[in-house]
């Protein structure tokens, strides 16, 4: 029975990983446009303000700030309930860091169906939304560049639940390490089975061991069963249960020693005495 079911979603995920309006430029530009920055340009210019709120406020002002140096960012892809106010903290954290954040709006989408139901922890209503996911994601990663201050070769990718599920499957160019959040790597769909991108690449995933989310024997486990051939590869395992890990000190902690190593960021300017 195991068996026939994979078989099943399989052969259902060939025809539906990428819908056609997943790569639609319209529509890439929208969860663009919608994204939610947070940008600490203050560290590195005193002479320069903080940016945060959305892309469309704020993206001409980040296209012209004179930074003088180039800084890491990092790409962050919200789960399957969108980008609510409880990724302020993830946000916050990294960008207090020294990275500009950038997180897409997937939901900004005109065409956006819904892939889950959070009130009881199911998701795969929607198995193309991974393909939309994944064309957001690299649409992300090369607008990102278009910014003068962006260090092109310091772009982390790093997502939460699906959108952990994505950066687990993100195999294009232009980034220098992924950090995969709140997904286990196990689901039985053999093309978004475990982890995507070259050997070289630096992987980092965090879960819980209890998660609600994956407790069907289908996502049991974690990204770490699939971390053998990366010559780079963290894997953090949570006692507990908490789904957005990202609010425990234990991850925070793990994720900034990871991205300090990976990716670091310039000393940041120092303030005059008064």
């Amino acid at each position: 029975m195991r068996r026939i079911l994979i078989a099943l979603l399989s052969l259902a995920l060939s025809g539906c990983y990428l819908s056609r309006s997943a790569d639609k430029p319209d529509e890439l530009e929208r969860t663009w446009a919608g994204a939610t920055v947070a940008v600490p340009l203050s560290r590195y210019d005193t002479d320069l303000d903080d940016v945060r709120g959305s892309m469309r406020a704020n993206e001409q002002a980040l296209l012209s700030a004179g930074l003088d140096r180039k800084i890491p960012t990092v790409v962050f892809l919200h789960g399957c309930s969108g980008l609510h106010g409880g990724y302020r903290m993830s946000l916050d954290f990294l960008s207090d860091q020294g990275y500009a954040v950038i997180a897409p709006d997937s939901f900004s989408r005109v065409y956006k169906p819904k892939s889950c139901d959070w009130r009881t922890k199911s998701a795969g209503y929607h198995v193309g939304v991974v393909g939309f996911r994944l064309a957001e994601a690299e649409y992300a990663v090369a607008q990102a560049k278009r910014f003068p201050w962006v260090d092109p070769d310091r772009i982390v990718l790093m997502g939460q639940s699906e959108g952990g599920l994505t950066t687990a499957n993100y195999d294009a160019d232009g980034i220098a390490a992924k950090v995969v959040l709140g997904w286990t790597c196990q689901i039985p769909w053999p093309p978004l089975w475990g982890l995507d991108g070259p050997d070289d690449l630096p992987v980092m995933s965090v879960v819980s061991a209890r998660d609600r989310w994956f407790q069907p024997w289908y996502v049991q486990g974690h990204c770490g069963e699939h971390m053998e051939r990366f010559a780079d590869g963290t894997s953090l395992v949570l006692d507990g249960s908490s789904h957005h890990v990202m609010r425990e000190q234990e991850t925070r902690d793990a994720v900034a020693g990871f991205l300090a190593r990976v990716a670091p960021t310039p000393d940041p300017v120092k303030t005059a005495r008064r």
